[in-house]
């Protein structure tokens, strides 16, 4: 009998390496996609296969590329025969002030203009057609599509309007899928509050000469909040806690594998930081 088959964008790092992790031991099969963390990614392959041989293969791509989800697809197919679900977990985050300096001519640049083009290309648009050319393969299986979200989709975060505009989109989106896509596929999304701070400075200097590559201009920083930032994070948070990556991918796996009666919604896991931004 064939294994459910899992399909998961950004998988090498972060919250997708945990999301692998966990669908591997519930014994599905793991198509692991990445872009340039190819160390991270081959180091996530081998610590699936010593878990399941023949628990998951490699795909690199830019998302963004002409026909790169096409392949996707067809990889996945390829390796396993079917998809069963799909994860839309590459994202892009870093600063996108309004403005530079509060002058007149800087109120409309053609810098923001590409930041907030790149933002829903990657946040918005490829989860929107990767779900459309999965939608036929998991209408036979009764799948279903899981988006990663945000918080932040509905209260804002300061100086990252581009990265709350393309999050707002892909909620709104989820739940308007949920409706096109029924009765055969399931689609719900899951929004992380305060789970891990942004990666050590080199991987942060990696992201950032990945993004100079791309549409937008490199981004002036990416950096995270500082000691006292995250304080004030944490003491506004419920639980008074840091999240973990595995509290995100055990939500995910349970919209996929055992809410079977779920779509359409959007589940917050961020230890009730929402209730205080």
């Amino acid at each position: 009998m064939k294994r459910t088959t899992v399909l998961i964008t950004g998988s090498a790092k972060r919250l997708g390496r945990a999301t692998a992790h966990a669908f591997v031991q519930r014994g599905c099969h793991v198509m692991l996609h990445y872009n340039h963390s190819t160390q991270a990614a081959k180091s996530l392959q081998q610590e699936l296969l010593s878990i399941s041989p023949r628990a998951c293969q490699l795909i690199q791509s830019d998302l963004n590329q002409p026909d790169a989800l096409t392949k996707l697809i067809d990889a996945t197919l390829n390796a396993f025969g079917q998809l069963d679900h799909l994860i839309n977990n590459a994202s892009i985050f870093y600063p996108t002030p309004l403005f530079k300096n509060h002058t007149e001519e800087n109120i409309e640049t053609k810098e923001t203009e590409l930041e907030l083009s790149q933002f829903l290309l990657t946040n918005y648009f490829v989860p929107k057609k990767l779900s459309l050319l999965a939608a036929p393969y998991l209408t036979k299986t009764n799948g279903s599509i899981t988006n990663l979200i945000d918080i932040y989709a509905d209260t804002g975060l300061k100086d990252h309007t581009a990265y709350v505009a393309a999050k707002s989109a892909l909620k709104a989106m989820t739940v308007e899928l949920a409706q096109i896509f029924a009765p055969q596929i399931r689609v719900n999304g899951v929004s992380p509050g305060a789970i891990l701070w942004p990666d050590s400075e080199g991987s942060l200097n990696e992201e950032k000469e990945a993004l100079s590559k791309s549409l937008q201009p490199s981004p002036t920083s990416i950096a995270g909040p500082n000691e006292k930032q995250k304080v004030d994070i944490l003491n506004n948070t419920s639980l008074k806690r840091l999240g973990k990556p595995e509290n995100i991918a055990a939500t995910i796996t349970y919209l996929a594998l055992d809410a079977n009666y779920t779509t359409g919604s959007i589940i917050n896991v961020d230890g009730g930081r929402r209730d205080y931004i």
